[in-house]
């Protein structure tokens, strides 16, 4: 057996002498229990000292074996946060249908007219015109030129151009297009014309009319204009009036142009056969 050197006999002494001190404090009394509790201090002072420095280290080593099961788990994680993002985007696109869809149904009901939903397809010119969207319904769902577009309360525009499957809407907005108007509280009637995303210009048709802000507008009467009327065109924002007496006042309008998605149709004339049932008013049988 091999003999250990002189140094190595020492060292295993020493080691042999620190062991019995330490069983020593461990086994003591109350009067060794504050001596031990200053070793157990330095000792962890020194741990926490050189633990800021070793510590991240020491943990990605000890990280190294589970790596490649938390990179897995990671990306399956991420993949279900992005299928829980699109069934909650799908749920929101849901409600936003049924709301607009409640809205063209009490459209119905009020002005006991059928109503077609479609969905906007494009915003864009069409027919030498710059403020259109496409629908994607047409003449075989009973769309036909001339056809008032609303989103359940405001006017959307006027069936500018239609296929069998796809109608282009001149929007009510389009600059230099004129929407006959009335005033709900002066029961003035006027022109009101279109300025894109600005809105519209009232002329009334009395110069004298004392158009004031706030003064709401709807198409109408019959005979004043080519939509259907009482549906809402917008809000009195400003009047002014020019040195010969003429009123003129910023409108602004009650739907946006380029916020537009779920529209009705309102069928006037023709028979709609499309599988998308129009909808009727309530308490009647809607026709396809």
């Amino acid at each position: 057996m091999r003999r250990l050197t002189r140094r190595q006999r020492t060292a295993s002494l020493v080691l042999c002498v620190l062991a019995l001190c330490f069983i020593t404090l461990d086994l003591g009394g109350t009067s060794l229990r504050s001596a031990h509790s200053g070793v157990r201090g330095v000792l962890g002072s020194l741990y926490r000292g050189t633990d800021a420095m070793l510590g991240p280290a020491r943990r990605f080593v000890q990280g190294i074996p589970s790596a490649g099961t938390n990179q897995t788990r990671i990306q399956a994680l991420r993949h279900e946060n992005a299928q829980l993002e699109a069934r909650l985007n799908a749920a929101a696109a849901d409600r936003s249908t049924q709301a607009q869809l409640a809205k063209l149904q009490l459209a119905a009901d009020t002005g006991q007219y059928r109503v077609l939903p479609a969905r906007v397809l494009a915003l864009g010119p069409g027919q030498g015109f710059d403020w259109t969207v496409t629908l994607d319904q047409g003449t075989a769902a009973g769309v036909r030129v001339g056809q008032t577009v609303t989103d359940g309360a405001g006017l959307v525009g006027r069936i500018l151009h239609a296929d069998a499957r796809t109608s282009v809407v001149l929007l009510g907005a389009d600059p230099g297009s004129g929407v006959g108007v009335r005033d709900l509280r002066t029961g003035q009637i006027g022109v009101a014309t279109g300025r894109g995303s600005a809105g519209f210009v009232f002329v009334p048709l009395d110069p004298s009319a004392k158009i004031q802000v706030g003064d709401q507008l709807v198409t109408g009467p019959v005979g004043s204009t080519s939509y259907i009327p009482g549906l809402a065109v917008g809000t009195v924002s400003s009047v002014r009036t020019s040195v010969d007496g003429t009123t003129r006042a910023q409108v602004g309008p009650a739907t946006s142009a380029t916020s537009l998605d779920l529209v009705g149709v309102i069928l006037v004339g023709g028979d709609a056969v499309s599988p998308r049932v129009a909808v009727a008013p309530s308490g009647t049988v809607a026709q396809r």
